[in-house]
């Protein structure tokens, strides 16, 4: 698991970064403690075209049939300097409400995607259960996958191959656990195991639906994984 912040491993069962202090108390205390709300492909940055959203879209309704327990989401944004995707994903991960997502699925079986088209970045964020599917290397080969396309500007494409990258992953992590035993299958999972929060929503980040919750109601925030890459 690595700090949404620092990107340096950190426990998962920690409360704070023991390399760089981030904590969920210092996401709140930045990002402020509104429940949202947000579509599975949330272009924020306004950079889609129909045909891309609607492409993206059949993309991510397959991977979703093919792997019905999991939740798969897409936020594009036009990020300022303070902001970083890292921490963005970790709070959208904790706080956020996908529209769209089955009523019995939960941020903890997701699989998010971050772009940020400003500074020319993208992390995936994963919640607590697909971080046991998906191992570092698929993650960064996912990330490799979209590199070209986000750089030349064609982000539909990006974000379809990047997703089509991770279904391949999820596919030949099935196969490997298919005819296992229960305690077999735990194994393997725990072997990928690597082991993410809110905001008084800040122009750039915008459009949300905010619902704040009563402080008594926030959840308890841990880290999540993070994967990041450049392609300048």
């Amino acid at each position: 698991m690595r700090c949404p912040s620092c990107q340096r491993p950190v426990d998962h069962e920690a409360e704070s970064c023991y390399s760089c202090g981030y904590s969920a108390i210092e996401s709140m205390k930045r990002f402020g403690s509104n429940q949202v709300k947000m579509r599975r492909v949330h272009d924020a940055a306004d950079c889609l075209r129909v045909k891309d959203s609607e492409m993206i879209e059949r993309t991510l309704n397959r991977l979703e049939k093919r792997f019905p327990q999991l939740v798969f989401a897409v936020y594009l944004g036009d990020l300022n300097e303070t902001i970083s995707i890292g921490e963005l994903g970790f709070w959208l991960l904790n706080q956020v409400t996908i529209e769209g997502a089955g009523y019995a699925k939960t941020n903890e079986s997701a699989v998010l995607l971050v772009v940020d088209v400003n500074f020319k970045k993208a992390g995936l964020s994963l919640g607590y259960f697909t971080e046991m599917l998906l191992g570092e290397e698929d993650c960064l080969r996912a990330l490799a996958a979209g590199r070209s396309h986000f750089a030349n500007g064609e982000f539909g494409t990006g974000v379809v191959d990047l997703f089509t990258k991770v279904e391949k992953s999820l596919i030949k992590q099935a196969k490997k656990m298919k005819g296992l035993s229960r305690e077999e299958k735990q194994s393997v999972m725990m072997r990928n195991h690597h082991g993410p929060n809110i905001l008084k929503i800040p122009g750039s980040v915008r459009p949300f639906d905010r619902h704040p919750v009563p402080e008594t109601e926030q959840p308890h925030l841990l880290f999540r994984n993070e994967f990041e890459e450049n392609w300048k």
